[in-house]
């Protein structure tokens, strides 16, 4: 049997393109924050906390953003199958003649979509209904929160890290300017791949989300440069 590439799934290339969504969110606040305060003339130490601070701030919204969505998106998917379910055991006769119609307007002949309705109505009568109405696969077809938490904080860790350790391990006559190139530099790379993901243009896709991140790499540093930060202490 054949393999299926993860690119001719839909729902896996989906998931793809948000994690690196995530990824590029990380990466753009991160830098955001360690550029400005770079370029303010902080320490090493400084941006480190800064950047520290940053990450996990932003992990815990972006979890917590993840986590409401799925949840909304489980308690409507939740509601849905009960109304079904209770349809389905109040009134299976209405029930089975609106699956027909559906397979009829689909382009069965009439006895061939009654046909249909009749057999997958027999095997599951709800599952049917969900998945001829609703695509859905099934009553357990919906996200976990838990777990699309847990991605999009790992995902938005994932980026958010790169920056800061090129601008705490760095010498700081090119901490700036070396942030700078890492951060476009993986922005094109995370940018390619989702397009590829979607085949849609890298070309675009690059070109947006690089000018996002420049936009706000050039923000913060123009804000530090109005700010002195070099006499900041931290205590380790």
């Amino acid at each position: 049997m054949e393999a299926v590439d993860d690119e001719d799934d839909p729902a896996r290339g989906q998931a793809r393109r948000q994690w690196l969504a995530d990824v590029n969110d990380g990466l753009i606040a991160s830098a955001g924050m360690v550029e400005g305060v770079a370029q303010a003339g902080a320490t090493a130490g400084v941006i480190l906390v800064s950047g520290v601070a940053t990450v996990l701030v932003g992990v815990a919204t972006v979890a917590g953003i993840r986590f409401a969505e799925a949840s909304d998106e489980r308690d409507a998917h939740d509601a849905l199958v009960e109304a079904e379910r209770h349809r389905v055991a109040t009134d299976p006769a209405a029930e089975l003649a609106e699956l027909a119609e559906i397979y009829e307007e689909k382009g069965l002949s009439p006895q061939l979509a009654r046909q249909v309705a009749e057999e997958l109505t027999a095997h599951d009568a709800l599952a049917a209904q969900l998945d001829a109405e609703y695509r859905l696969a099934g009553p357990a077809d919906v996200a976990r929160p838990g777990a699309s938490a847990a991605r999009a904080g790992a995902a938005f860790a994932t980026g958010a890290v790169l920056p800061l350790l090129v601008s705490t391990l760095v010498p700081p006559s090119v901490r700036v300017s070396l942030t700078v190139v890492v951060v476009v530099a993986a922005l094109v790379v995370s940018a390619t791949l989702a397009a590829r993901s979607g085949r849609t243009s890298a070309v675009r896709a690059v070109v947006r989300t690089v000018g996002i991140g420049v936009l706000a790499m050039l923000i913060t540093i123009g804000l530090g440069s109005l700010l002195d930060l070099s006499e900041a202490e931290v205590e380790l």
